[in-house]
């Protein structure tokens, strides 16, 4: 009885077994060529700042690939740190000159680079009394 996807049949060709593996299609070197042609693609243009505009529409890839690369391959994942750095570092530049919208710059720094919104009360001993109040947005781990 025919079956799958528009009812091949096994007759129709070769069925996946212990003994037939089609060919792995992301190897490492493959995939080495995708973080570079990414980073390469970042340094392109200053607009080119969101990967998933690279992936799905330039190369036409889903958008967990990534996540899959990176488990699959150590040095995939080093080339994807690079990225992600590029990306933080256009973020700030770009949100600071205002060429960016700096409600979506700080929503995209929190959630994808780690950043925190901090707020510090300095107050009185003498009845607790509120003197200043100031926040700002900072990498989790800074100091600031």
């Amino acid at each position: 009885m025919p079956g799958g996807n528009k009812n091949i049949r096994p007759e129709d060709g070769k069925q996946f077994s212990s003994e037939y593996q089609p060919e792995e299609k992301w190897t490492e070197e493959a995939a080495i060529n995708l973080g570079n042609e990414l980073i390469a693609w970042q340094k392109e243009e200053a607009s080119h700042i969101f990967w998933d505009e690279f992936l799905v529409i330039e190369k036409g890839y889903y958008e967990e690939l990534i996540a899959y690369l990176c488990k699959k391959f150590t040095s995939f994942l080093k080339l994807i740190k690079t990225a992600k750095k590029i990306q933080e570092i256009k973020l700030k530049k770009y949100g600071t000159a205002d060429k960016l919208n700096a409600t979506m710059t700080k929503f995209v720094l929190i959630n994808n680079h780690g950043w925190h919104d901090q707020t510090n009360i300095d107050h009185t001993s003498k009845g607790e009394q509120i003197t200043s109040i100031t926040t700002k947005v900072v990498r989790n781990g800074s100091r600031n």
